[in-house]
């Protein structure tokens, strides 16, 4: 019994320190501590620091790969415990980036270790400050990376991946035609948002001498995930809506309708905090009726999908 219990107290600072979020140093000089941890003053990303500042080094706290205790509360105590360790008594952050479902589950901070000798600096000098990004730093409260509505217009090109059926003596290629999307998302604080979607396509054959235009209509709420990092945005939807297909010819047309789904995959660059030109590749698929005068295979059912690529603009707001 007191081996176990002599082994247990010898591996519980493991278990825990394999709890705690990893803090990286780079020291430029160092001093024996000058002021207590919860006297250290934090400067939000982007805020104003004094002048006078000295430079006594950088701190990370990234994920450690097993990270638990790593809220933005408990990333910003161990840098400040960094900070007061090295003899600094104000910490100014440079990066925040927040949990996201493709990154860590945890915050991760950057910053710079300074002393500021004139301690009536602290308070006199800091004015907040909503940086490029999206920021608002008062008090190191950080916000959005971006903003949380977007409208957007796409038009590029698609093709079916469908079998598709001509009449006897039809040519053409209705397979291939222009694609466009326009819509709106809203994304959350954490990355993850709604939207609604419309997206159309246009082809085309020709049958005894009469163009034959085909349309597809799809919209559809959408899934929506989205990340930043610097000018460039990363984003992937997800969705199930209404799927219309439609032939027209000479003021005659015939339509089905039916279910459809998407899912794409886009990037995006920043020309500034509200527009951005970005492209996306995805896929539209659906389900169809049956119709009476086709011979399905065995396994066969009727519907429509398409491969698309799509570049246009982006308004964010």
């Amino acid at each position: 019994m007191k081996i176990a219990n002599l082994l247990l107290i010898l591996l519980l600072p493991i278990c825990l320190g394999s709890c705690a979020p990893k803090v990286i140093t780079h020291i430029e000089r160092s001093y024996s501590p000058r002021a207590a941890a919860e006297e250290v003053h934090l400067y939000g990303v982007g805020q104003t620091v004094p002048e006078s500042a000295e430079l006594i080094g950088t701190v990370k706290v990234v994920d450690s790969g097993a990270s638990t205790k790593c809220n933005y509360d408990q990333v910003v105590a161990l840098a400040k415990q960094t900070t007061s360790k090295n003899g600094g008594n104000a910490l100014a952050l440079t990066d925040h980036r927040e949990p996201s479902l493709l990154g860590s589950s945890c915050h991760q901070i950057a910053g710079n270790m300074l002393w500021i000798g004139d301690a009536t600096n602290l308070e006199t000098e800091i004015a907040p400050v909503v940086t490029t990004s999206g920021r608002d730093n008062n008090a190191g409260v950080s916000k959005s990376s971006f903003y949380h509505s977007t409208i957007y217009a796409n038009i590029g090109y698609a093709f079916m991946t469908n079998k598709f059926y001509l009449p006897n003596g039809a040519s053409g290629h209705p397979r291939k035609g222009m694609d466009w999307q326009v819509g709106y998302d809203w994304v959350s604080r954490s990355g993850f948002g709604a939207g609604l979607m419309y997206s159309g396509y246009k082809s085309s054959y020709s049958y005894s001498h009469v163009d034959v235009n085909v349309g597809l209509a799809y919209i559809a709420p959408q899934f929506v995930m989205k990340q930043k990092v610097g000018r460039w945005g990363i984003e992937e939807k997800f969705g199930i809506g209404y799927f219309k297909y439609r032939e027209s010819a000479k003021g005659v047309s015939e339509s089905l309708s039916g279910f459809g789904y998407n899912f794409l995959i886009g990037a995006e660059y920043y020309l500034s905090d509200h527009i951005g030109i970005g492209a996306n590749l995805g896929y539209i698929g659906s389900s169809l009726p049956k119709q009476d005068n086709m011979d399905y295979k065995d396994g066969e059912h009727s519907g429509i999908f398409r491969l698309h690529l799509d570049a246009g603009i982006r308004f964010h707001f």
